[in-house]
């Protein structure tokens, strides 16, 4: 029985797929684009036609994790949030419950990308347009100063990267990080 080719779009979410899958058993020093092409059952040219570099890779691991958390809270924003305790509710668990559902792969690529300048940007990009989409879920129901609002919106996804690996990795509960994250945004959106 023939099996049916994946289009472009279908290859990249299995070959992503794969690469977390590489992460999550054996970390981000066993992530290679060959090992990739292996487990995927595909050929090297089809995975460095994706990615084209290890880098490429780790950063479209990123930036799978990155949208998967967005979306996340954009959804419960949307249909959820009525002050200034609910959006922070929702933000806080949206990013725990997504680096929680990711599991060990999270902290592996972030560690990989801080690797490099080049990787770090990846990084800071993403702390960014976390800290503005924060920010933006926030402001219909607090107005933090206004020359502070991203750098303190930077804190708070500073305090929620260390808050969710600690989850992650079972040194925290998920409950207690969540918590904790919630008091830290209701503190920062009110500028305390």
């Amino acid at each position: 029985m023939a099996r049916r080719r994946l289009s472009y779009d279908e290859r990249h979410v299995q070959l992503l797929e794969t690469a977390a899958a590489i992460v999550r058993s054996e970390g981000a020093d066993g992530l290679t684009l060959g090992r990739v092409a292996e487990e995927a059952g595909v050929s090297k040219p089809i995975v460095y036609d994706h990615f084209e570099t290890r880098v490429g890779l780790l950063k479209g691991l990123y930036q799978r994790i990155d949208e998967q958390q967005a979306e996340a809270a954009r959804a419960a924003l949307d249909s959820q949030a009525r002050d200034l305790e609910g959006a922070a509710a929702i933000l806080a668990e949206a990013y725990v419950d997504c680096v929680l559902h990711i599991g060990r792969e999270f902290g592996a690529i972030t560690a990989a990308l801080s690797a490099s300048a080049e990787l770090e940007a990846v990084l800071s990009d993403g702390r960014q347009r976390y800290a503005e989409s924060f920010l933006t879920a926030l402001e219909r129901f607090a107005s933090p100063p206004e020359d502070q609002a991203i750098p303190v919106m930077l804190g708070v996804i500073g305090a929620a990267e260390a808050l969710s690996r600690e989850a992650s990795a079972g040194r925290l509960g998920r409950v207690e990080a969540v918590t904790a994250l919630k008091r830290i945004i209701v503190g920062a959106a009110r500028g305390e």
